[in-house]
């Protein structure tokens, strides 16, 4: 019969912090939507992270007023897949990074000293005069002046900086 007493009463003082207890106070085990925005706004503050929407504006800007003109002749940077169409006799030459996808046609690649173009898609090295594979990512992994080149027409999927040249 002690025993019972005994926990009934611990029972009780255990359960008192929790009937008692204010919501979205500290001592509350259920955690509010008050809460969570207080906390979040307190994060926020902490680490300066209002200004990230600021920041995103001014990429936003940047990136529109960035060139982004294909075809022939042109030059371009694009931060999306930008389609450029290509003619006999005409190269795309990437700069570091640039992203490459043949959609139509026919195309070479063309390397340079230290190599060619890397091939995501198969996990190889393509080096000049290899036959680009359509629908197939090619990566420019340098600035030295290497892309692809097409005797007839080709059509490709460009992500990063580039030159058409005839």
């Amino acid at each position: 019969m002690k025993k019972i007493l005994i926990i009934t009463v611990v029972l009780i003082f255990a359960l008192t912090t929790v009937i008692f207890a204010a919501p979205g106070d500290t001592s509350d085990p259920i955690v509010v939507l008050s809460y969570l925005n207080d906390r979040l706004t307190s994060l926020v503050k902490d680490y300066g992270l209002e200004d990230i929407k600021d920041i995103k504006n001014q990429i936003g800007k940047l990136s529109e007023n960035s060139p982004s003109t294909g075809g022939s002749g042109g030059t371009g940077t694009s931060p999306s897949l930008e389609i450029v169409e290509i003619n006999a006799g005409e190269k795309i030459i990437g700069g570091a990074g640039t992203e490459l996808i043949l959609r139509g046609g026919k195309a070479t690649v063309v390397g340079s000293e230290l190599g060619g173009l890397t091939n995501i898609t198969l996990g190889k090295d393509f080096v000049s005069g290899m036959d680009v594979v359509a629908n197939n990512l090619l990566i420019v992994p340098r600035d030295d002046g290497r892309g692809v080149y097409t005797n007839s027409y080709a059509i490709f999927m460009v992500r990063g900086s580039y030159e058409v040249v005839k």
